[in-house]
Parts: structure tokens; sequence; C-alpha cells
């Protein structure tokens, strides 16, 4: 679901699919690099839709100045965090630092999904990033919640 509530700022909201970091990659010969993360793939196919779909609803323009994005990525806790009844652990960690999803890396795949998907041209023109990772609350979705905001 994705929405527009000013003419500065648009919302995006990336559910039912986990965040996947983008960094390294590995070479399968003849000079060809893969990704190393399997997961990033669906995850940026699944940002630049639903940013796509946000940019034709709301008739958006393509950004192309200084704007400033907000993430915040939402993780499954992992069934080991809770008791045989559902309930959390009281030694459960209370933040999301697995290592396999690296802020800065769920956020470059990220980024480059939302160029991919017309939110704006180039994410150079990202010149201030708040990012934020946590596990979700509840039966809420895995994903990630996105603002982005033109800077005048």
């Amino acid at each position: 679901m994705l929405k527009r509530f000013d003419r500065n700022m648009i919302y995006i909201a990336v559910n039912d699919i986990e965040p996947a970091p983008q960094g390294s990659k590995r070479h399968v010969g003849g000079g060809r690099l893969v990704e190393a993360c399997k997961r990033v793939k669906p995850w940026r196919k699944a940002v630049t839709v639903s940013a796509r779909q946000q940019m034709r609803e709301q008739k958006c323009a393509l950004i192309t100045g200084a704007c400033s994005v907000s993430i915040e990525f939402r993780f499954k806790r992992p069934k080991s965090h809770f008791t045989t009844n559902c309930q959390l652990k009281a030694n459960a960690p209370k933040h999301c630092i697995v290592k396999r999803n690296d802020i800065d890396k769920c956020c470059r795949s990220t980024l480059d999904a939302l160029s991919d998907g017309g939110v704006f041209a180039d994410d150079c023109l990202v010149v201030r990033l708040i990012a934020d990772k946590r596990y979700c609350f509840g039966h809420e979705p895995e994903g990630a919640l996105i603002k982005i905001f033109e800077l005048p």
C-alpha cells in the first residue's frame, strides 16, 4: 500500500516480504558476477513494483532534486525467541542485530529499487538517510515503511 499525503512527501509500505541486503557479489565464471544474497532480487522487485504503482496512481512527478529518505525495516522474530505457548521469552533480544541483514546493505538494495521504480532519478539525490531495523510487533507483516521527502 502506498500513499502520498502532501505534494512533497511520498509514503510507501512494502509488506509480506523480508528485506534483503545488497552487497557482495560472487564470480560465476566468464567474467559474470551475481548477487551473493538470493533474496535481494525478489526484495528489489517488490519495492520497485510498489514504487511504480504509487507514482502512477498518484501522478507523482519524478524527483530530480535533493531528497530525504526514511526507511524502517521490519523483520520477523525467530521461533527461538518464543516459548511453547507463543509468549516472548524474557531473554529474547530487544533489538534486531542479526548479522545477515546489515542495515547499510538493506538501504543499498532499497534505494536502488526506488530509483528503478521511478521515485527519483538516481539514488545520489538522497542527501539525508534515516534507517531503522526492528522486529515486527505482534502480527505485523515483515517488510519496510519508506518515507521520501523532496527538499526545497
